[in-house]
Formats: structure tokens, sequence, C-alpha cells
């Protein structure tokens, strides 16, 4: 395996934070790691996603991604907005080229795995297409069990490689979170992995220990 597609539930789940933390994981095992995601919305200045896990990884911003658009909301929908095709054959060929570069890619989605980037392509067709297996990020609270099971029922249908399901953020707030994760286990089979939230970006080591153990390190 040389490359996985962080995909989630839903929007602001943490891919990007789960992504950070296996980017800098593998940094410090001396693996050399390369980010790519896509498509990011919600862009002014710089995309911050992006621009995060390249000062992770050394890339340069405008290579690490394809498209950028300003309104926050789905790339298919940006893009319409902003009169802009976006290209699977573009994304296609960054992918080819950026594994050539490292050894291995963190390729990060958009939203949930279900989000469209364009008219045909979403983000399970895509790692279908890229030949990746993928990691679903969801949320630990009230409502996962729903969101989670749809999404791993659509990447089976789909016949896209799932590897893990990470849980984020367990905070102790929610009567629900005691048993969610024992349920998705019990119907997907799958044991969750369960991250506190944590001060700052960087998780304990145990838990980042578990991230990589994951994607085969």
């Amino acid at each position: 395996m040389k490359a996985v597609l962080i995909t989630a539930t839903d929007t602001s789940v943490g891919k990007t934070f789960v992504c950070y933390n296996v980017a800098l994981s593998l940094r410090q095992k001396g693996v050399k790691v390369g980010y790519f995601k896509p498509v990011e919305t919600g862009v002014t200045k710089i995309p911050e996603d992006t621009a995060l896990l390249c000062s992770v990884t050394n890339q340069d911003i405008k290579r690490a991604t394809c498209y950028t658009f300003k309104p926050p909301v789905s790339p298919y929908a940006a893009s319409l907005d902003e009169k802009i095709v976006i290209s699977e054959d573009f994304i296609k060929n960054r992918f080819i080229e950026l594994q050539k570069e490292f050894d291995f890619l963190l390729v990060e989605g958009a939203g949930g795995i279900c989000v469209p980037i364009n008219s045909s392509l979403n983000y399970a067709n895509l790692a279908k297409a890229l030949g990746i297996p993928t990691i679903l990020v969801s949320r630990a609270g009230l409502g996962t069990i729903n969101h989670t099971l749809l999404s791993f029922h659509y990447l089976r249908s789909m016949g896209v490689e799932l590897l893990g399901i990470i849980m984020t953020p367990f905070e102790g707030k929610d009567v629900s979170e005691e048993r969610n994760p024992q349920i998705i286990k019990e119907l997907t089979s799958i044991e969750p992995i369960k991250l506190k939230r944590c001060d700052g970006l960087m998780l304990p080591k145990v838990q980042r220990n578990a991230l990589l153990r994951l994607i085969g390190f």
C-alpha cells in the first residue's frame, strides 16, 4: 500500500486532524510522506488544510491540490458557482505524479464519502479509480451510528476497501459516546479507533501509533 484516502461521514469531522497526525508520525519514522487534497473549498487567501499538511511534508501547496474554490460548499457546487469544470483525469494524473515522488501518499477528501466532485464523480468513485483503500473518520456523539453505517455500507456497495474507522473527539459530555463504538463494532465487525479531544494538533504517541497500524506502519 502506497496511498490511502482519508474520508469521513460528514464535513468538519476531523479528516485534516487525522492526516496531520499520520503525516507527522510518518515523518518522524523517516518515511517520505506526501499529501494530496484534490479539491479544497472555503478558500479565501490560501487553502488552509493543504497549507497545514504541506508544512509537515515540505511540499509546494500548489502541487498538493488541483482545485481551490472560495465558496464553502461541496466541490461540485463550488465549481458550478465559479464556472470551472473539475477534471477527473487531471486529478488522477496529479495523483500519479505525487505517488512517484513519495513513499506514501495521504489523500484527503472534502466533506463526506458521497460528496460530489463533479456530476459523475464522488470520493468513493475516486478511491476506486485511484485503486486505493480508505479510512473513515466519524463523530463520537449522537447520530454517528446512522452516519457511520450509511458510509460503511456505501463503501462496501462500491467495492472500496475500508481499512478502519476513526471516531473523534471523545469528550465525555455526550452519553451516547459510551455505547456508540461498541455498537459500530458489532454492526460492522470493525473496532473503531477512539480519539479523545486533545489540546493543540498533536495526539498522544499511543494514539498516533494506532493510526499508523491502520496503514501498515
